[in-house]
């Protein structure tokens, strides 16, 4: 996975979860850093409703079936100032 913003782009690899307090906690790295992301019980519920969208589902089960070359990782978009 990728992560792009304006301070760059971030490899993220995710190395499993757990559970700290009231706490979902996706353990990981972000480019050369140890990462720890706490989400919340409201936050992962939020996110599962999103998910859950007939659109993103729909392209979400068909990602393992589909054929082809490999995508490339999306562009970042240059600033033309």
């Amino acid at each position: 996975m990728i992560i792009k913003s304006m301070a760059g782009e971030f490899d993220i690899t995710i190395e499993g979860f757990e559970i700290e307090g009231r706490h979902l906690v996706m353990v990981g790295r972000m480019g050369v850093w140890d990462a720890k992301t706490y989400i919340t019980g409201a936050e992962l519920l939020a996110v599962l409703g999103r998910l859950l969208k007939p659109g993103v589902l729909c392209g979400l089960l068909a990602l393992p079936f589909r054929r082809g070359a490999p995508e490339p990782k999306p562009q970042t978009e240059e600033s033309h100032d």
